[in-house]
């Protein structure tokens, strides 16, 4: 064969290949995944298989039940004490026979747990709630709080043994998606599902969630960045174990936070292209603390995200959850006035105080004679620091065992507003207590911070500014 007869015959092989793939590509795509073992009964061991796929430590599909992904007797065995360590598997729901079928009430009392939510009080919109166990009945009703489960007019059922059909319709209805790799995770705008999605990555990219999704972050994720752009985000769970991880709001909203996690840290991204902190929105607080319930204005550029924690370019669209939380705020959130908005001007006008803020009480180990020859005697609290640390009270909180580093640079902000401009200056920390903080020691305190340089926010000349700062230690 010529050389010329012989490009051509290649050529036309190579066209014909791609009009084949043009063809085909649509159906393959088009095809779902069919199971023929939809009619099995699950066992408890596909249910540790099924958390250590969502944990992404194993790599087969999460609706591929009868898959193990290689994962022997032994690692089966592993997994389900690592999981009672972390108290997911709890002595409701025992594991001494992996092949034992769980009852639907155990299946979705474990999925919660592993989540990580809270068990609501009340009862469920289940015809059938009688019928639920004391212990799983809060657990089911949050998911009903959250959108992700409905109740009305439907029995639960809850003694009933699922199969892997059952199991998967459960896990399509909990989970919208689990992000193991390195993605842009777009939802398609026909979403209509509440689910969670799952993140096991360290460097990930969610968009478009426009019906408060939640979204939770496990310990795969470490020591990465989650962004989030143009979403509304119900509230996120970050796992135990998961640690230097940044969420970072890039015109989106986030209502609130739960974290078992250790250096998690909130930023807004601003259309500028600036970085600047959020207040803290955990709810998870250790020793027993009262959770806050209500989720303050927080730090802004001149461009900030319009987010949850400070958008003054628009008010707030309140749902219904909002202003229950609000009614559950303690008497001191309660005391803290909201600034006057103007839509469209990006100004604030500050409201003055009605009622003055109750101090924190002094830690008993510090020295406290009234607060005399004290650095923070007749100081200003018109200003807050805004860092990773900030709680809805306006105060810095700290965990004694993670030690409490005073920086030398603070982002400082309005302390009704939290209009800031995303600038850290050059700050000196002073007070009778200032080593017992340095030293984390348990308490409650109150510090001075001078800024050695003069704050400007939105063009106003603040000057070098000295204010309190309380700070708790747990």
């Amino acid at each position: 064969m010529s050389m010329k007869k012989a490009i051509k015959f290649t050529l036309l092989l190579s066209i014909a290949i791609c009009i084949q793939l043009f063809f085909n590509a649509p159906i393959a795509k088009a095809e779902q995944k069919k199971y023929m073992d939809n009619e099995v009964n699950i066992s408890k061991k596909d249910l540790i298989i099924l958390l250590e796929k969502l944990s992404g430590n194993l790599g087969s599909d999460i609706a591929d039940i009868g898959n193990y992904a290689n994962a022997d007797e032994e690692y089966i065995k592993s997994s389900a004490e690592k999981l009672k360590g972390l108290n997911i598997i709890d002595e409701h729901v025992s594991f001494a026979n992996l092949y034992e079928s769980p009852k639907k009430e155990e299946v979705y009392y474990l999925l919660a747990r592993y989540i990580g939510i809270g068990a609501a009080e009340g009862k469920t919109a289940f015809i059938d709630d009688e019928k639920l166990q004391s212990w799983s009945r809060g657990y089911i009703k949050e998911l009903e709080n959250l959108g992700v489960i409905e109740g009305k007019d439907k029995n639960f059922e809850p003694d009933k043994v699922l199969n892997r059909g059952e199991l998967r319709n459960v896990i399509k209805e909990l989970f919208l998606t689990v992000i193991n790799t390195s993605q842009n995770f777009k939802v398609d705008e026909n979403n209509k599902s509440k689910a969670f999605i799952v993140v096991n990555t360290n460097d990930a990219v969610i968009e478009n969630i426009k019906i408060h999704n939640p979204i939770l972050i496990n310990q795969k994720a470490s020591n990465g960045k989650l962004r989030i752009m143009n979403s509304d985000i119900s509230k996120i769970y970050i796992a135990a174990g998961s640690q230097n991880f940044e969420v970072q709001l890039s015109n989106s909203k986030l209502q609130s936070a739960k974290s078992l996690g250790k250096n998690i840290t909130y930023t807004s991204l601003g259309s500028d292209g600036k970085v600047v902190p959020l207040p803290n929105p955990e709810e998870y607080k250790p020793e027993g603390r009262k959770p806050v319930k209500k989720i303050i204005k927080g730090s802004r550029s001149h461009s900030s995200s319009g987010s949850y924690f400070g958008n003054n370019s628009q008010k707030e669209n309140k749902s219904q959850s909002d202003k229950e939380t609000e009614e559950k705020a303690t008497p001191q959130d309660k005391d803290i006035v909201k600034p006057e908005e103007k839509t469209g001007t990006g100004k604030i006008t500050e409201n003055k105080k009605t009622q003055s803020e109750v101090p924190p009480k002094v830690n008993e180990g510090a020295h406290n004679e009234g607060d005399k020859n004290s650095a923070t005697q007749n100081l200003s609290e018109d200003f807050i620091v805004l860092n990773e640390h900030l709680y809805a009270d306006k105060t810095l909180k700290y965990k004694a065992a993670q030690g409490v580093n005073l920086e030398d640079k603070a982002l400082i902000g309005l302390k009704l507003s939290g209009e800031n401009n995303g600038v850290k200056l050059n700050v000196k920390w002073e007070g009778d207590s200032l080593q017992q903080v340095k030293n984390s020691q348990k308490g409650e305190y109150r510090l001075a911070v001078s800024s050695l340089e003069d704050l400007v926010i939105n063009d106003k000349n603040y000057g070098k500014v000295k204010f309190i700062v309380k700070i708790i230690i747990e």
